[in-house]
């Protein structure tokens, strides 16, 4: 360790473990640490707060879809609604393809109107990563709110040291749904090579939220599965090659947000198909200068759906190539991070029917070079310092239209850790998101009043790019017995000023009539114009707010509370933007017991009323609701192979409406699994 100690370090890491109601229990090796979201070692960590949620954890919750995963963290919360296939995260105001996903250390870059974009089953996943606040001087475009990080299984997870052969077969239920969840997995260890086959299957029936009524066209069917080979090549270096498909099958409004109607938000039966390989090559010798790291990967996902009433059928898909190398150099005590990122997307669509939209054929190149430089003045002070130049082109094929642009994103930070139990960070990042094809370039009718009168889509290629500045104050602290001499207490708090200009926003026009005299009958009214729908950069926002979490252990017993809180306005007006979360308080309760056999808890979620509305929501109500969730987890000690976790959501079946969604959220839902280990 250069920087600093390892006793220090391992203080530090776990001050820096989430402190939430999905935090693991056990300690983590420093030297095994590898932070995916921020692209480097457990050092990183020093500037960066990262909420890891872990894979005992996961299963303790058994999410059915990755914003579940992460929607009990302060100031983050779960947007979509209820059906778990079109759900996403939004991170302090910011959501939609301002959080970018990564997978496997990958960016996912599909995104297209009210269509799905997460699409892992959270039983394959290794653990899940969050970072809050811009992160483009690391990630580039997108990194707006944050990040979110989903890290699959290997088969190292699966095999103890000296098997060669492993896995495991895992069986779920869900009442609410009917909902049956089958996830397996094989994993075998043949001298330098690592080898995984996993795949899932879940089959459910429509939702019923609080108060028991039916989310009718809810129920999903999905399947998939997860190859993976990691190869040993000496003790320099490590190649992992990496397989995923996934296949979703369901009936859904267009919209599957908001309530269906038979005019605009159609019921479809949609077919989503996502592929993706990737090769990842790490070197790294017995050097300073030397710890890199080579991805290359393909991304295809296609969305296949056909309206019920007409059969009118759309097809849209997005293909991603992409590269990034980065290395890590060790320069005495100065710690530099460099790299270069490169994609391609190709965006392909087809509109079935009449007056129907018309996004691009489009295709977009970024390519990015980064580096971050950590220098350590003595124990107590450490300068960060990173900046990411960013170039982007994008081509519609069809309009015969181009445009090109750049972004420039730095990042500044000071850590002062006086004592070895609290450090205090002070951050500065800026963030962009560049315009998509489709909001550049999409033409064709967005919707018509009556045959021949359609309200039409206006390109606008000048769009610019999102911009984000944030400041960020952050505070770690851990205190040790102060009931007595085997607990601990471990604090978060930060605070966070984002001003974000050039918000991109759709803008739907009304349509004209013009009403003419007509002596002696009634006036005739004569359709002019029936309106435009174009985006447009708008004025500026400020987003405030602050988060803070506590961790008591003493022994057996663990208890988290975290608070968030997020306040946003237009810096012009001084009017309350919209999808801004309502204040949150999770309060987490466990206990282990019969040496570790058992473990039981109770999750209480209290969210507050959003009465921090704009003015065209002001007749809108979003009361505050409470949410009850007890889970158990059970290990036999007679056949430690088996696992049971039971989790009861939304305990008193509570019916409550997410601020600024439109449908109310399930209902009570008893999730039981049993899985075998082998």
């Amino acid at each position: 360790m250069h920087l600093l100690t390892r006793n220090r370090l391992s203080v530090l890491i776990a001050a820096l473990l989430p402190i939430t109601s999905v935090q693991a229990t056990e300690t983590i090796a420093l030297e095994d640490m590898k932070i995916t979201a921020i692209r480097a070692d457990s050092e990183a960590w020093l500037t960066r707060h990262v909420d890891l949620v872990e894979q005992d954890a996961l299963d303790r919750l058994q999410a059915q879809s990755v914003p579940e995963t992460v929607s009990k963290l302060a100031n983050v919360s779960l947007r979509g609604g209820p059906r778990e296939d079109v759900q996403n995260v939004n991170i302090r105001g910011l959501g939609d393809n301002r959080v970018l996903q990564l997978v496997d250390g990958v960016r996912q870059n599909f995104f297209s109107g009210h269509r799905p974009t997460y699409f892992l089953d959270p039983a394959l996943l290794q653990n899940v990563e969050v970072i809050k606040g811009p992160v483009s001087s690391l990630w580039g475009s997108g990194a707006l709110g944050g990040v979110v990080s989903s890290n699959t299984i290997h088969a190292a997870d699966l095999l103890d040291a000296g098997e060669s052969f492993g896995g495991f077969i895992k069986q779920g239920f869900n009442s609410n749904n009917d909902k049956w969840l089958t996830t397996a997995a094989l994993a075998g260890r043949y001298g330098d090579v690592d080898l995984l086959v996993s795949g899932f299957y879940r089959d459910g029936d429509d939702l019923e939220i609080g108060g028991g009524d039916t989310l009718t066209d809810s129920a999903v069917r999905d399947r998939g599965m997860l190859a993976k080979m990691d190869w040993f090549i000496d003790s320099a270096q490590t190649a992992t090659f990496n397989f995923r498909t996934s296949n979703t099958d369901g009936s859904v409004p267009s919209n599957g947000s908001a309530v269906p109607t038979t005019t605009s938000n159609f019921l479809i039966e949609r077919r989503n198909i996502t592929n993706h390989a990737s090769v990842d090559y790490q070197f790294n010798p017995d050097s300073d200068w030397i710890n890199s790291n080579l991805k290359l990967y393909w991304n295809e996902t296609r969305m296949d759906e056909r309206r019920v009433s007409d059969g009118r059928s759309d097809n849209t898909e997005i293909r991603t190539l992409g590269m990034n190398l980065n290395n890590l150099s060790q320069l005495g005590k100065v710690q530099l991070l460099y790299g270069i990122d490169g994609y391609q997307d190709k965006f392909t669509s087809d509109r079935g029917g009449m007056n129907r939209p018309a996004p691009p054929e489009a295709t977009t190149d970024v390519w990015g070079v980064f580096a971050n430089v950590q220098v350590p003045f003595n124990t107590q002070w450490l300068l960060e310092l990173g900046a990411r130049y960013d170039y982007f082109a994008t081509e519609a094929d069809n309009l015969d239209a181009d445009r090109s642009d750049n972004a420039f994103s730095p990042s500044a930070a000071v850590s002062w850790l006086p004592t070895e139990d609290l450090r205090l960070t002070f951050r500065y990042d800026e963030a962009f998101r560049a315009p998509t094809a489709e909001e550049l370039y999409t033409t064709g009718s967005h919707f018509c009043i009556f045959p021949g009168f359609c309200n039409s889509f206006v390109p606008d290629p000048s769009l610019k790019p999102e911009e984000a500045q944030n400041i960020e104050l952050l505070l770690d602290y851990q205190m040790r017995s102060i009931f007595n001499d085997n607990d601990t207490l471990t604090w978060h708090a930060a605070a966070f000023h984002n001003d974000v200009d050039n918000f991109i926003e759709q803008i739907v026009t009304d349509p004209v009539f013009n009403v003419m005299p007509n002596p002696p009958g009634p006036p005739s009214v004569i359709p002019v114009n029936a309106g435009t729908t174009f985006n447009r950069n708008v004025d500026e926002a400020k987003l405030v707010g602050f988060e803070l979490a506590m961790r008591y252990q003493w022994q057996s017993w663990q208890a988290f509370v975290s608070y968030g809180q997020t306040r946003a306005q237009n810096e012009q007006t001084g009017e309350a933007l919209t999808n801004i979360p309502a204040d949150k308080w999770v309060l987490d309760l466990n206990k282990s017991w019969r040496a570790d056999s058992l473990l039981t808890g109770l999750t209480v979620s209290r969210v507050e009323s959003q009465t921090h509305l704009p003015n065209s929501f002001q007749s809108a109500e979003y009361d505050h609701y409470t949410l009850l969730d007890m889970y158990a987890s059970w290990t036999p000690q007679q056949f430690d192979n088996l696992t049971v976790d039971l989790t009861l959501n939304n305990l008193t079946d509570q019916k409550y409406t997410v601020a600024f969604e439109q449908l109310a959220m399930p209902g009570r839902d008893v999730r039981l699994s049993v899985k075998y280990d082998f």
